[in-house]
């Protein structure tokens, strides 16, 4: 019986998957499947996150609009947006997210309380327009529903 040789080539194969030349392709790649994905499952503008998708749809800051809603003792009325918090509200409309949408409540609260009005509750709706795809008619459905609960206010320490 004969010993089977087993010989190496003299060319050597690089392995590495990321280099220099392909580390832009992957990072690309990875950038639009989380904006397509986070687009698809959690509301994100297909105009934020990287942009894919951002031609082919109305679906963005223009189109969205944030209701909020500040309830107290004996105190329920709907706020505009204050300019000191229009960055956070662009950005909750865009992606509205529970953390985003819980750090925008968190800043009207603070708002609020500032101006010692009473504030037990903050809801927030985020609306899209929708456009029919054959009349072209615009109409409004809420896309997110935020309700945030203010937490009592801790006894001073003697």
């Amino acid at each position: 019986m004969g010993k089977l040789a087993i010989t190496r080539s003299a060319r050597t194969y690089q392995t590495a998957v990321i280099t220099p030349r392909t580390a832009p392709a992957l990072l690309l790649a990875i950038v639009a499947i989380c904006q397509i994905g986070l687009a698809k499952t959690a509301d994100l503008t297909p105009w934020k996150g990287g942009g894919f998708g951002m031609f082919s749809t109305l679906d963005h800051n223009a189109y969205r609009r944030l209701e909020v809603v500040v309830e107290g003792t004996e105190r329920s009325e709907a706020l505009e947006i204050p300019p000191s918090l229009e960055t956070d509200a662009a950005r909750a409309a865009a992606f509205p997210a529970e953390w985003m949408l819980r750090s925008l409540a968190e800043g009207v609260t603070a708002r609020e309380k500032r101006y010692r009005r009473s504030v037990s509750q903050v809801t927030i709706t985020v609306w899209r327009t929708d456009f029919d795809r054959t009349t072209l008619r615009a109409s409004e459905r809420p896309l997110r529903v935020f309700t945030y609960t203010v937490p009592p206010e801790s006894a001073p320490v003697h």
